[in-house]
């Protein structure tokens, strides 16, 4: 819970703090004219919608003290109102991805919070407001519409009347007459203490103030403007209204409280040549600033949409006048690229008073502020923040008592996104993952993934194939691999470049879940391992050369950069003793490699030099951890590099006989004879395969085609495997030829002296392959 219910005691704001501020207040006065806007709008991503309709007036939606929404008595405790949003005024009924809404109460009996949230759908953990007992106060919100059309509201203690107004909506395709959001370095625009973008003075009872927010960043034509509207000196509680300069008709914006400065995230709907007017509503006179963070454009083919997405992110203490950096981009579903703003509420509570700062990490610190909180009294801000390209967001906490800060995320604006093309043939993932089970998994030409469940370990004909990602269409290789719990994922690259992940419902299952987005934006496909404690990571490197790790652990895993290396295409990671050894291919053709510890922290880089290779190199884990890197050569041919007693690599990599290869070299110890194979397509596109000649001896043998009788092409580079069967230990070579079916290539020993093949008698214990043709896949 956010908030307990326990006497809170009435606040002032102490003198030190009034002076404090007011030396902020001068510095950003100083520096307001030199504010300039942060760039050109961007045309929305791909069509996709998210463009905001800014309503004036705005429309109610509910008031329990007048009936609008059909509900006329105040909710009591622990009670769940629901009530018409879609069709509702100017709302329209169809078309709508997310509203903007303000919620008030009004003098509730107990100290309380409010979750406002999709009707029919459960109640989430998030808050949209906290009040204290007698108080009037408001936040706003951006909150999905039920598949009904109705919102519902959760009044945790107490009695209380509740008022929720529709400020703007969000659209679910683009088109008409509006516009995305776009950011602005945030700047203090009217501060009527100093001022600031109008005359110094209070605002009194009843009065208004015209003023011009097109100004630091915000341009004539903008349709609205986000920004934090600040309420001080009032000595009776009270309320604001705003309108476009000109207007006859006014909405309300806020809720202020006496002797206390209210803060509120929030639209301001603008006239044609940037200007709004604000009335003071209440009994008393009041100061007023005005903060802005963004913009709507008018058209729809600028500015960012909405994406609405979900969540607590952050609950932790902080301490006092400290700044945390809280991941945003790149944990729920957000990407680490394209991400304009993300819409989030900041909540704070602590033994002082104070104020939030939220920014971008690696910019100047503003002198703005986004939530205004008192002593022992919680509070929450909805705030638009630019994440960094670590996809952080950095909070300070300006008090002299430690807070608990929560981050509640509701949503992100989306910048251009390229859309990838769907890889032709791209190679098959496969796993063991079970003593009695097969799983394979690939993204066919039209983008799909499609799931192979091997039934019976020993019966390639018990091969059960599913499409398990509907019309979603993704590109490349998957990474595969067996969680904790028994069931296998699959990671793919969607064609947005996000990675998105789907398990088996059950261990050893033909059925899988639904697909979530992981986000992270990635340049290629991503690989997978285990960790010894069971936990799942995924790797995967974004457009600069960034090498990211996504460990599927915690209340809220996210994307972690591992550092820049320019790297290039997907990682090879392989489990090693204290964790995953990570080897990546930079764009001079350089292997590059750190380990990622089991407990998340991770060694220095190191290059693995001598050689220049393509392709993602394959690695081979000998007894000790000691590893062999095989990689494929400008020239085709194949090269490879052992580890040293001291776990470093040689400059040095040693030639693979003469054979040059079509695409990418797999490599396997083989578990029967502990020699390692290394196989690889031909420019003939028939599987070729070489064998170390004696264990350990590093030395290989002449290359030849894996089934010399078989003059049988692939389309795909191919996939190694380990499987154990009723035979015992041995390995699968898995592809996809020109018809789309998928064949293995199982390894088998001459079992005894004398067994023939067109080359000739084998000897016994003589490596060969039988081939078997997987059941047809879906058309």
């Amino acid at each position: 819970m956010i908030d307990q219910n326990r006497t809170e005691a009435a606040w002032s704001w102490p003198r030190a703090g009034w002076a404090l501020l007011a030396a902020i207040v001068l510095v950003v006065v100083a520096a307001a004219v030199a504010v300039s806007p942060a760039g050109p709008a961007r045309a929305d991503e791909a069509g996709n919608g998210g463009d905001f309709v800014p309503l004036h007036p705005a429309v109610p939606v509910l008031d329990t003290r007048t009936g609008v929404g059909g509900v006329s008595t105040a909710p009591g405790p622990a009670s769940t109102t629901t009530f018409p949003v879609l069709g509702v005024g100017a709302v329209p009924a169809t078309g709508v991805r997310a509203v903007l809404v303000r919620v008030a109460v009004t003098t509730p009996s107990a100290t309380t919070w409010l979750t406002v949230y999709p009707d029919g759908a459960s109640r989430p953990s998030m808050v949209a407001l906290n009040a204290k007992a007698g108080e009037r106060v408001s936040n706003t919100a951006v909150v999905r519409v039920g598949a009904n059309g109705r919102l519902a509201i959760y009044n945790n203690a107490g009695t209380t009347s509740i008022i929720v107004d529709v400020q703007g909506y969000f659209t679910t395709a683009t088109g008409g007459s509006w516009g995305g959001l776009v950011p602005v370095a945030q700047s203090r625009v009217v501060d009527t203490r100093y001022g600031v973008g109008t005359s110094t003075g209070v605002i009194a009872p009843g009065a208004s103030r015209t003023v011009n927010l097109a100004t630091g960043g915000v341009p004539v034509g903008a349709s609205a403007a986000f920004a934090t509207v600040t309420v001080s000196g009032a000595t009776a509680n009270g309320w604001l209204t705003s309108q476009p300069a000109g207007s006859t008709v006014a909405s309300p914006i806020l809720d202020y409280q006496q002797s206390i400065p209210t803060a509120s995230g929030l639209v301001l709907r603008l006239a044609a040549d940037g200007r709004a007017t604000l009335t003071n509503r209440g009994t008393t006179a009041i100061h007023l600033w005005i903060d802005v963070m963004a913009y709507f454009t008018p058209t729809a083919t600028a500015g960012s949409g909405l994406r609405p997405v979900t969540g607590r992110i952050h609950d932790q203490q902080v301490a006092a006048n400290t700044a945390v950096d809280v991941q945003v981009a790149g944990t729920s579903g957000l990407p680490l690229r394209g991400v304009a703003a993300v819409a989030v509420d900041l909540y704070a509570r602590g033994t002082a008073s104070g104020w939030l700062k939220a920014w971008t990490p690696g910019t100047t610190e503003p002198g703005v502020s986004q939530t205004q909180y008192p002593a022992n009294i919680s509070r929450r801000s909805l705030t638009f923040v630019k994440p960094d390209s670590a996809g952080r967001i950095r909070v300070r906490n300006s008090s002299g008592a430690e807070i608990r800060l929560v981050v509640e995320l509701q949503g992100w604006f989306a910048e251009p996104a390229p859309v990838l093309p769907v890889t032709q043939f791209a190679p098959v993932a496969v796993v063991q993952d079970s003593p009695r089970t097969v799983q394979y998994g690939y993204v066919d030409n039209l983008g799909r993934v499609v799931s192979g469940h091997q039934a019976s370990i020993d019966n390639y004909n018990s091969v059960q194939w599913t499409v398990i990602s509907g019309n979603e269409a993704f590109t490349g290789t998957p990474a595969i691999g067996v969680r904790a719990d028994g069931r296998t994922q699959l990671a793919a690259q969607y064609t947005d470049s996000d990675i998105w992940a789907a398990s088996q419902t059950a261990p050893e299952a033909a059925t899988w879940t639904g697909w979530s987005d992981l986000g992270g934006s990635m340049a290629a496909p991503p690989a997978m391992a285990r960790l010894s404690t069971g936990v799942a990571v995924l790797f995967a490197v974004d457009v600069d050369g960034g090498l990211w790790a996504y460990a599927q652990t915690g209340a809220v895993p996210y994307w972690r950069s591992l550092g820049d290396q320019n790297l290039v295409g997907t990682p090879a990671v392989v489990a090693v003793r204290d964790g995953v050894q990570v080897f990546g291919r930079d764009s001079a053709g350089t292997v590059r490699t750190l380990q990622y510890y089991a407990d998340g922290s991770v060694s220095a880089w190191a290059g693995v030099g001598g050689v220049t290779v393509t392709g993602t190199p394959a690695v081979v884990v000998y007894p000790g951890y000691r590893l062999r890197l095989f990689g494929q050569a400008p020239d085709g041919t194949v090269r490879t590099v052992l580890q040293d007693a001291a776990g470093g690599f040689p400059t040095t990599w040693e030639p693979v006989g003469d054979f040059v290869t079509k695409g990418q070299v797999a490599a396997i110890l083989d578990p029967a004879l502990g020699r390692t194979a290394v196989v690889a397509r031909g420019t003939d596109d028939l599987i070729h395969r070489s064998w170390e000649t004696a264990q350990g001896s590093g030395a290989f043998g002449g290359w030849a085609p894996a089934i010399e009788y078989l003059e049988e092409t692939s389309a795909t580079d191919p996939t190694v495997a380990p499987v154990t069967t009723a035979n015992g230990q041995g390995w699968i070579i898995v592809f996809r030829n020109h018809n789309g079916s998928t064949r293995v290539y199982e390894r088998q020993l001459a079992a005894v002296a004398g067994r023939s093949s067109p080359s000739g008698a084998l000897a016994a214990g003589t490596p060969t392959f039988r081939a078997a043709t997987l059941p047809a896949p879906p058309v």
